[in-house]
C-alpha cells in the first residue's frame, strides 16, 4: 500500500501571468516598471506553497516562435490581439522570481507551456507522485486523473478552486478525457479553433454524454437527423483537426528531475532582496526559507528579538540615564488601550545603543523617575510618531520634550505618499517584523534615514533641501499641531440636533417630490433601483451615460449630464442633504469631548504634496458654500468672551503658479490686483474684461485650476461642462496668452522624466518613476502630478511656515489667544474679544510674510462668534 505520496506542483506560467495582468490594476516598481503581473504571479506562488506544502515544484513557460499547432493550422490563435508591451516586459521578471525560488523551468521550442506541464504530470504519475497543476486556463482540466488535480483561478487572482475528476464532471457533465473531443465539436474562439460550425455548448455536451468521443459521434451519424447531422457532416475534418489542436501533448522531449524541484531549496535573503526592489513588501513576511546562510544571518542580525532586560528600580533606571547621557535615546511605548487621549501605558522601552534595549514598567513609582527625563529638553529623543506620544504622556500629566528625530516624518519625506507604518518600514529596511518593543529599531532607522536625507540634500539648493524641510518645517510643526489638537473647538451639539431634525423634514419633502416625478416609491439610495426608474420607467436617454456591471451608472458625474430633467435636480439635492445629515449633523454631536469641544487629529505624513489631512473627525471636508453648510459651521462657536478669527490665503495656488512659472501676464495680474479668473475669461472667450459674465468667470475658474492639475481638453470639457473641441480651443488661447505657464508645464514634465522626481521650491520631493511607464494611463497620471505637486506642495510648505509664524504671535497673547484649526488655506483662531483688532493685524502680517514670492501673498481675515460667520 502506498504511504504518504509526495506532491509536485506544476505552474502553468503563461496562463498565470496573463490572469494576473488582467486581474490587477497597473502597479509600478520604484523605477517605473509595471509589475502587476509579477505581483499577482508571486502572490499566487506563495499562496500555493502555503496551502499545499508540496515536496516538489516546477514551472513552464511558452517560448517565442511557432509551435506544432501552427504547422497544423495556420490560423491557430490568429485572432488574438498583440500582447501589450507592459505585459511583455514582465515575463523576464516573473522568470527571475521563479529562479530566485530555485524552481526549475521547463520550456521546449515548438510546444506550448501546457504541453510541457502535461508531459511532466504524466512522468510524475509514473513516479507515484501526486500532481497539482496551478493555472488560469481551463484547457488543462483534460489532464485530471485520480493522481492529477488542477488548482484553477476562477475569477481575479484570489478565487481558486481545486478540480478533481468529480469537480470536472460537475462543471461539464463529462470526464476530463473528453475535453479535447468537446473542443473538437464546440471549438474555441479564444484560440481561433474552429470546431463544428453551429454546434454550441449544449449540443456538444449532449453528444459526448451519449457517444463518448468524436469517433462515437461520427459512427452514430445515422441516428442523428436534421441540422445537427448536416453540420457534423460538413465540418468533419475541422472537428478532428480541432480536437488535435485542443489536445495537450504529453510526450514533449523534457525530463522531470525531482531532485532539482525540491521546494525548500531556496534562500530567503535572495527573494527578500528581489521583492524589496520590486516593491512587494507585503509579500516578504510570507516567505519561508531553510538555507543555512539565511538561518545563520537572521539569527545573528535580528534586533531586539531577544527578551528585553527590565529596569526594575530607581537605581537601575538612574544607571541607564547616566550611561545614556550625551547620547540619543530611542523611546517607544506599549499601550493598554487604543485611545489617543490619556491612554494607560503598559511599559516604556528605551535604547541608547544599537545592541541594548530596556523596558520599564509604567507605574506610579517609575512614572516619577521617568518624568524628568521625558520633560528634559536637553535629553535628545528618537521616536516614531511624536505627536501621538505627546498626547499619551499629556494624559499622564507629562509634557514630552526633547524629541529631535521623528522616524515617521523622516520616512514620509523620503517617500511622500508611501506606506509609513513602522512595521512596514522595518520590513523594508531590514526584512524583519519588529517586536512590540521598537526602540532599538528606531535608532537604526534614524541613522539610515538621516543618511538618506543628507544624501538627497546634497543634490539640492543650499537652504532649500529635504533636511531643511524636516528640521525647519515638519519637526517644529509637531508641537504646533499637538497644541491645536488639544485646544479643539467648541461645538454646540444641541444646535446641530435641531438642524438635523429640520433637515430631516426637508429631506422627507424631497423624497415625496422625487416619488411624484417617478410615479412610485423606491429606494433613492439604491443605484440599481434608481437606474430602473430613470432609464427604464422614465425613458431618460442613456447615449452619454456610462455603463457598470450592474447596469447604467447613476454616479454624480453621470447625473450631472442629465440636469435638463427636473427629477435629476431633486435627486442631486437629496444626495447633498442626506450626506450633510448622515456625515455631520448626526455624527458630530457624539464626538464632543467632556470639555465641550471637538478635537480633530492632523496627519502630517499622508498627502504626497505635503498638505495636512484632518481625521476623527475630518473638519476639512465640511462643505462651505451652501446655506445648510454655513448653518452647520455656525454650530462651531467661540468661548464666552472670545471671538473666532479666520485668516484665509487668497488664491494661493494661482499665486504659486505665477511665482513658479514667472509668466509675465499672470504676474502682472496679481501685482495689479486684478480678478485673475476674470482676466482668464477675457482671454479664453476673447472679450473685454467688462464683458465677462458670471458664467464665463465660473468656467475660467475651473479652467485655471484645471491647468494646474494637468487636465487636458477632455478633462476640462467635463469639469467646465463645455464641448471638448471648445475646451481645446480655450487651451490654445490660454497658452498663447500665458506662454510662461505653458513653458513651466513642459519643463516640469520633462524634469520629472529626466530626474524621476519633482520638488517644491523649498526642497520637498516627490518621486515620479511612473512617468516613464509604457502604460499611457499611468504615465499621464504621473505627468499631472509632476505639474501639480510643486504648486500644491509649495502652498502646503507656506501654510506650515505661516502656522509656525502665527504660533509665535499666539504665544505673545498667552491665554487670550489660541490657534484651533487649519482648513485648506485657512487658519482659525479663538481670541479674547477686546484683543481681536490687534491680533487680526498681527496674524495677517505673519501669514503674508511667511515666505517671499514674486507676487504678494494676501491673507483675508474675518471675525465672528462662530465659524459660519467667518
Amino acid at each position: 500500500m502506498e504511504k504518504h505520496p509526495k506532491t509536485l506542483v506544476l505552474l502553468d506560467g503563461n496562463a498565470l501571468i496573463h490572469r494576473a495582468y488582467h486581474a490587477l490594476p497597473p502597479l509600478t516598481s520604484k523605477d517605473g516598471q509595471v509589475v502587476n503581473a509579477v505581483y499577482g504571479f508571486s502572490m499566487t506562488l506563495l499562496a500555493v506553497l502555503e496551502k499545499f506544502h508540496p515536496e516538489y515544484i516546477a514551472a513552464s513557460f511558452d517560448l517565442p516562435g511557432k509551435t506544432f499547432r501552427d504547422e497544423m493550422y495556420a490560423d491557430y490563435k490568429a485572432t488574438r490581439p498583440k500582447t501589450p508591451d507592459d505585459l511583455v516586459s514582465q515575463f523576464p521578471l516573473v522568470k527571475d522570481v521563479v529562479r530566485a525560488f530555485n524552481i526549475p523551468i521547463y520550456e521546449q521550442a515548438g510546444f506550448e507551456a501546457d504541453d510541457c506541464v502535461g508531459t511532466l504530470a504524466r512522468q510524475a504519475e509514473k513516479e507515484q507522485v501526486n500532481v497539482i497543476i496551478v493555472t488560469g486556463d481551463n484547457d488543462i482540466l483534460q489532464l485530471v486523473t485520480p493522481r492529477v488535480k488542477v488548482f484553477s483561478i476562477r475569477k481575479g487572482i484570489k478565487d481558486l478552486v481545486l478540480f478533481d475528476e468529480k469537480e470536472v464532471f460537475a462543471k461539464y457533465g463529462f470526464t476530463p478525457g473528453q475535453l479535447p473531443d468537446y473542443k473538437g465539436l464546440r471549438g474555441d474562439p479564444s484560440d481561433n479553433i474552429p470546431g463544428v460550425k453551429g454546434i454550441g455548448e449544449k449540443t456538444a455536451t449532449e453528444l459526448l454524454q451519449k457517444y463518448h468521443n468524436l469517433e462515437g459521434v461520427y459512427a452514430a451519424l445515422s441516428e442523428l437527423k436534421g441540422a445537427v447531422q448536416a453540420k457534423l457532416v460538413a465540418d468533419k475534418d475541422k472537428a478532428f483537426l480541432s480536437r488535435d489542436l485542443g489536445r495537450i501533448h504529453t510526450e514533449v522531449p523534457v525530463h522531470l528531475d525531482l531532485a532539482a524541484a525540491l521546494t525548500k531549496d531556496f534562500e530567503r535573503d535572495v527573494i527578500t532582496k528581489m521583492f524589496q526592489n520590486l516593491g512587494f513588501f507585503s509579500l516578504i513576511k510570507r516567505i519561508s526559507g531553510t538555507s543555512q546562510e539565511s538561518t545563520t544571518n537572521n539569527s545573528q542580525q535580528k534586533i531586539g528579538k531577544k527578551k528585553e532586560k527590565e529596569l526594575k528600580n530607581e537605581k537601575e533606571i538612574s544607571a541607564f540615564f547616566k550611561h545614556a547621557k550625551g547620547k540619543k535615546v530611542a523611546l517607544s511605548i506599549t499601550q493598554e488601550t487604543e485611545s489617543l487621549f490619556g491612554a494607560a501605558l503598559r511599559s516604556v522601552h528605551l535604547s541608547a545603543e544599537k545592541e541594548e534595549s530596556f523596558v520599564i514598567a509604567w507605574n506610579e513609582e517609575n512614572k516619577k523617575i521617568l518624568k524628568p527625563f521625558l520633560q528634559d529638553e536637553n535629553m535628545a529623543k528618537v521616536v516614531y510618531d511624536a505627536k501621538t506620544l505627546m498626547h499619551v504622556f499629556d494624559g499622564e500629566g507629562i509634557i514630552l520634550r526633547g524629541v529631535t528625530f521623528d522616524v515617521l516624518l523622516a520616512a514620509y519625506l523620503l517617500n511622500a505618499g508611501g506606506n509609513v507604518d513602522l512595521e512596514y518600514l522595518v520590513l523594508v529596511e531590514y526584512s524583519e517584523e519588529p517586536p512590540f518593543f521598537a526602540a532599538p529599531y528606531l535608532l537604526k532607522l534614524k541613522e539610515r534615514y538621516q543618511e538618506k536625507l543628507d544624501e538627497v540634500s546634497t543634490t539640492q539648493t543650499k537652504g532649500k533641501t529635504l533636511c531643511t524641510v524636516f528640521e525647519n518645517i515638519e519637526m517644529p510643526l509637531l508641537g504646533t499641531l499637538f497644541v491645536m489638537e488639544k485646544n479643539g473647538i467648541i461645538l454646540n451639539g444641541k444646535k446641530l440636533e435641531e438642524l438635523s431634525a429640520e433637515l430631516g423634514i426637508e429631506i422627507s419633502k424631497l423624497e415625496t417630490s422625487i416619488y411624484t416625478f417617478a410615479g412610485k416609491e423606491f429606494n433613492i439610495n439604491s443605484p440599481k433601483q434608481l437606474a430602473v426608474i430613470l432609464f427604464e420607467d422614465l425613458h431618460i436617454p442613456t447615449a452619454f451615460i456610462k455603463k457598470t456591471k450592474t447596469g447604467m451608472s447613476t454616479a454624480a458625474s453621470e447625473l450631472s449630464k442629465l440636469r435638463a430633467y427636473p427629477i435629476i435636480e431633486k435627486i442631486e439635492h437629496y444626495r447633498e442633504l442626506t450626506k450633510l445629515k448622515n456625515t455631520y449633523l448626526d455624527v458630530l454631536p457624539g464626538l464632543v469631548q467632556p470639555d465641550g469641544r471637538i478635537h480633530t487629529t492632523y496627519h502630517q505624513a499622508v498627502a504626497s504634496t505635503g498638505r495636512l489631512s484632518s481625521m476623527d473627525p475630518n473638519l476639512q471636508n465640511i462643505p462651505a458654500r451652501s446655506v445648510w453648510s454655513k448653518r452647520i459651521r455656525g454650530a462651531f462657536e467661540a468661548a464666552p468672551g472670545f471671538v473666532l478669527i479666520g485668516a484665509d490665503y487668497s488664491q494661493i495656488e494661482l499665486r504659486m503658479m505665477a511665482h513658479l512659472s514667472q509668466d509675465k501676464a499672470l504676474l502682472a495680474a496679481f501685482h495689479n490686483q486684478e480678478d485673475v479668473h476674470k482676466t482668464t475669461a477675457s482671454v479664453v472667450y476673447k472679450v473685454k474684461p467688462e464683458e465677462v459674465t458670471k458664467e464665463m468667470r465660473r468656467q475660467a475658474k475651473v479652467f485655471n485650476f484645471g491647468i494646474m492639475y494637468g487636465m487636458g481638453a477632455y478633462g476640462l470639457s467635463q469639469a467646465a461642462e463645455i464641448d471638448q473641441k471648445e475646451a481645446a480651443q480655450f487651451i490654445e488661447a490660454y497658452f498663447e496668452k500665458f506662454s510662461g505657464v505653458a513653458k513651466y508645464i513642459e519643463e516640469m514634465k520633462e524634469g520629472a522624466r529626466k530626474n524621476h522626481h519633482v520638488e517644491t521650491e523649498l526642497g520637498r520631493r516627490r518621486y515620479t518613476p511612473e512617468i516613464t511607464s509604457s502604460n499611457v494611463q499611468i504615465a499621464r497620471t504621473a505627468e499631472r502630478m509632476a505639474i501639480n505637486m510643486p504648486i500644491q506642495g509649495l502652498a502646503a510648505d507656506i501654510m506650515k511656515l505661516a502656522m509656525l509664524a502665527c504660533e509665535k504671535v499666539v504665544e505673545k497673547y498667552g491665554v487670550d489667544a489660541r490657534m484651533l484649526l487649519q482648513v485648506h488655506d485657512e487658519l482659525i483662531f479663538e481670541v479674547k474679544e477686546e484683543k481681536k483688532a490687534a491680533f487680526t493685524e498681527a496674524i495677517k502680517a505673519a501669514m503674508e510674510n511667511a515666505c517671499p514670492l514674486r507676487v504678494p501673498l494676501i491673507a483675508e481675515t474675518l471675525v465672528g462668534k462662530n465659524w459660519g460667520e467667518i
